[in-house]
């Protein structure tokens, strides 16, 4: 692959060349010759290189009479072969440059997406906040409804337990009116007109109302005597306590209309307390379904508001690893970047660019300090 790096520690390309044999020594043994150590990163590069592998070993076969001529001495196919060369290790170095872009590339765009999570994380926050929100305060709302409705309910009973209370009197007046009104024409008129020789038992009928008329306690007494009488067979006396009882049953029969006269406005007065009752009911009773359904429906949307901030945390945590990684990648391509080029082009353009001159000079260091060891 042309973008691995190798894991070994390099040796920093070498400016240092081979020592001259000295003059006045002895022949040394025959010795293969030394290679320049910064071959190796030049070849390297090479192996590195997107090419038919008949280039490949040419190339590398041509490192040495090639890189090995200092450029002063060069002539002009070596320099086309040192170009050859030098496009190759170009291709190299932009194939790590390319590698390295794609993930900083790679990483503008997580971190940018990272920025719009966040952003949406922010943004769903604040809409579970405002949903949090609505839902206390239906709540409070549907409370106070509830609370009202439970008023109202009181006040419908205690409306009705008054109108129950004062339609009593009202209706027992009614019902005793219209037994009374019964019995003075069913009994009393024919007990007055002691025709038809059934007063005794009008009388009869007529005693149990007697009690609430008022009569007189003596006429009371001679009742029951002059009822069995005939008209014909009255004293005046007798008239006079028959026209005392029709007196004393018009009076109670005039008592009870009054009664039902004066009653009737407060009995309308009830009704319609009662009924404003009951409308005011109704109307806190649908506050109190509509504050329930408020309520329903801000949860609902507590619920998924929620949910997406929930669902945004996923994507924005599981954007991280994916960033890391992108981050650990562009480390490792830009170090690899780096070393290929401290070390193989800079290897390649320390023997480019040699001249005898400086190879000359490096030797003869080289071979002053050999001597001075020796």
């Amino acid at each position: 692959c042309i973008l691995r790096s190798s894991a070994r520690p390099r040796a920093a390309p070498s400016s240092v060349m081979a020592p001259k044999r000295k003059a006045d020594a002895a022949p040394p043994a025959a010795k293969k010759p030394k290679t320049n150590p910064n071959f190796a990163g030049v070849r390297e590069a090479l192996e590195l290189a997107e090419l038919p592998e008949n280039c490949r070993r040419m190339l590398i076969a041509c490192i040495d009479p090639v890189l090995g001529v200092p450029s002063d001495e060069r002539h002009p196919l070596q320099n086309s072969i040192l170009g050859m060369i030098g496009e190759c290790i170009e291709e190299v170095r932009a194939k790590h440059q390319q590698a390295v872009d794609a993930e900083c590339a790679k990483i503008q765009e997580l971190e940018g997406a990272q920025s719009d999570l966040d952003a949406k994380v922010s943004a769903a926050e604040v809409v579970l906040n405002e949903a949090t929100v609505e839902v206390k305060e239906n709540t409070a709302k549907l409370a106070e409804a509830t609370l009202a409705v439970s008023k109202a309910q009181d006040g419908v009973r205690e409306k009705e337990r008054a109108q129950q209370e004062g339609d009593k009197e009202l209706n027992d007046a009614t019902a005793k009116l219209s037994e009374l009104q019964k019995a003075i024409a069913e009994h009393f008129t024919p007990l007055a007109d002691g025709e038809d020789g059934a007063g005794e038992s009008h009388y009869l009928a007529l005693e149990p109302l007697l009690k609430d008329v008022g009569i007189d306690l003596s006429l009371m007494s001679a009742l029951p005597s002059l009822s069995s009488k005939l008209s014909a067979q009255r004293t005046s006396f007798d008239a006079m306590a028959i026209e005392h009882l029709g007196k004393s049953l018009s009076d109670k029969a005039s008592a009870l209309q009054a009664i039902l006269v004066n009653g009737a406005l407060s009995a309308q007065t009830r009704a319609e307390e009662v009924d404003a009752a009951k409308v005011a009911l109704e109307t806190a009773s649908a506050l109190r379904t509509s504050c329930a359904d408020r309520l329903s429906a801000s949860k609902a949307s507590e619920q998924q508001a929620n949910a997406t901030l929930k669902s945004a945390k996923a994507a924005c945590a599981a954007r991280g690893p994916e960033l890391e990684r992108a981050t650990r990648a562009k480390q490792e391509k830009t170090a690899a970047l780096e070393e290929f080029m401290g070390y193989s082009i800079a290897c390649f353009e320390l023997l480019r660019d040699a001249r005898r001159e400086a190879r000359a000079s490096e030797a003869e260091t080289t071979s002053a300090a050999a001597g001075a060891g020796a």
